[in-house]
């Protein structure tokens, strides 16, 4: 067992609590926070259903309330740090160090505070039975694309309630075209595409749109690294699973012109911010942007993204999830 207690600092990050010892078998959460307390209670209570036993959590400044509901949840180790979010890699050099103390040979899911991850079948095993099926397989990573979620509103009429489910106001999203582009960095595949090139994207924009992938789930190892958040990693997981994830990503809620704002101001994201400056330029043309356009999709479950390949499964996945149903395992 490994003790959180035992170190009280780790690069420039102050410790605030601990959540207790963690366990060999525990699944980790690892995610870098800022002014997050609309979501953070929900995005928490979602990876609690799938099975996490610890989040393992860095609050860069936050004033709106997320440092003091994070110091009241049992499950939680909190730090915190007032650095700059840009010249720490987007809070990476925060997160590596802890990563490889706390979750070296665990399965680990890094994850951003507007994300919640998903799987074939998540409706029917847990994320424990997923991880131990994926040791039985060798792999030590799981791809996952990236689905951005909105409403049939306004992006400023979509009103959301902390606590309350995210799919509930914003449940729809784009099932296509994505992009598929080849690299030499793991996992070698890049998507981009979706709702955000769609509406934010025109051909004047001097820059890519998002990457619309990430390793988010990690038989961590000491020395693994991410790049560029979590879109790539440098060493390289020796298998990458055959059965893929997604993050279903809520960004777009009622508020977004003034957290771009406020990011524009700050500069503090990828390249001075210039993805935010996009947004906003987009926003100061229509005030009233809506994301929703005839191809919509209304999210279902799970199965929904297989049939429409934003999920892959394998034939073995299929064959031990039968099994954990017939033998009634939760």
């Amino acid at each position: 067992m490994i003790n959180p207690q035992a170190n009280s600092t780790s690069d420039g990050i102050h410790r605030l609590k601990s959540s207790g010892k963690i366990s060999a078998n525990d699944l980790l959460c690892f995610l870098p926070v800022r002014n997050e307390i609309l979501r953070l209670p929900a995005v928490l209570d979602h990876h609690r259903r799938l099975g996490i036993n610890h989040f393992i959590v860095v609050d860069n400044g936050s004033s709106d309330g997320t440092t003091d509901y994070l110091m009241t949840q049992s499950d939680v180790d909190l730090y915190t740090t007032e650095a700059s979010f840009s010249a720490s890699h987007c809070g990476f050099d925060w997160l590596h160090p802890l990563l490889d103390e706390f979750g070296s040979d665990h399965w680990v899911l890094t994850i951003d505070s507007d994300e919640l991850f998903t799987f074939p079948h998540v409706e029917h095993v847990s994320l424990q039975q997923f991880c131990q099926f994926l040791d039985r397989k060798n792999a030590q990573a799981v791809f996952a694309v990236l689905l951005d979620m909105y409403s049939d509103r306004s992006i400023e009429q979509t009103a959301y309630a902390t606590g309350e489910p995210l799919l509930d106001a914003c449940p729809y999203f784009d099932s296509g075209p994505y992009e598929v582009i080849r690299g030499n960095i793991f996992p070698t595949v890049e998507l981009r595409g979706g709702t955000r090139r769609r509406a934010f994207w025109d051909r004047d924009v001097p820059f890519f749109p998002p990457t619309l992938s990430k390793v988010p789930l990690v038989k961590w190892q000491r020395g693994y690294r991410y790049i560029a958040c979590t879109h790539y990693m440098k060493p390289s997981p020796n298998n990458l699973s055959e059965i893929t994830g997604a993050l279903l990503h809520f960004k777009f809620l009622a508020g977004f012109r003034q957290r771009v704002e406020l990011e524009v101001a700050r500069e503090e994201h990828f390249a001075q911010a210039r993805e935010y400056k996009n947004y906003l330029k987009k926003m100061e043309q229509n005030p009233s942007l809506s994301l929703m356009f005839p191809e919509s999709v209304r999210y279902e479950n799970s199965e929904q993204l297989v049939k429409l390949r934003h999920l892959q499964t394998s034939w073995d996945w299929e064959s031990f999830v039968q099994l954990q149903m017939k033998q009634g395992t939760p």
